[in-house]
């Protein structure tokens, strides 16, 4: 049986690899979003310069960032996949440790 102390050390633990956890997810889905946008840029390069209050950003180009955006995650879905799972696992591991020992405290906050 754990005692109270280390229950919430253990517990403090875990939630916290597990925000790290999520935040490298968020940080890999948003560089792959930086990435496609920058080679978006690349390869629709604007011809003229429109008011500063105009988008330049056409259909066109919103279409062509999908498609990269697509492609960039197709080649890295293996490493998404396994960090959604690994998620997966550690809140599962959480609610089993929260279950097994009637811990019902408020988790903390999930950063934005």
């Amino acid at each position: 049986m754990m005692t109270h102390a280390r229950l919430r050390a253990a517990l403090g633990r875990m939630e916290v690899r597990l925000a790290y956890t999520r935040s490298n997810l968020m940080r890999v889905e948003h560089a792959l979003s930086n990435r496609a946008e920058a080679e978006t840029i690349r390869r629709r390069p604007k011809a003229r310069y429109y008011h500063r209050r105009m988008s330049r950003w056409s259909g066109a180009d919103e279409a062509e960032y999908r498609r990269i955006l697509e492609r960039l995650l197709d080649t890295s879905q293996p490493e998404l996949d396994r960090l959604r799972r690994r998620i997966a696992r550690q809140d599962a591991a959480i609610a089993a440790l929260r279950a097994k020992y009637r811990v019902n405290a408020q988790r903390p906050p999930r950063p934005a």
